[in-house]
């Protein structure tokens, strides 16, 4: 997933999308770890990440 991100494009609509990407790795994730902390944790980046991407997509929309 790394490989995949859009290099200095922090406020793009395909940096947006890699953060979904990011997200739904981690949702998934957390349904297959063993330690409810880790769950958690991962539980919460994939939110942080959607965050994230609601963010630049709305800042988008401001500008265009």
């Amino acid at each position: 997933m790394r490989s995949e991100r859009p290099r200095d494009e922090h406020d793009t609509e395909s940096f947006a999308a890699w953060r979904e990407r990011i997200a739904d790795a981690l949702d998934s994730l957390a349904g297959v770890l063993i330690y409810q902390e880790d769950r958690q944790r991962a539980a919460a980046e994939a939110a942080a990440a959607r965050a994230e991407a609601a963010r630049i997509r709305a800042a988008l929309e401001q500008e265009g």
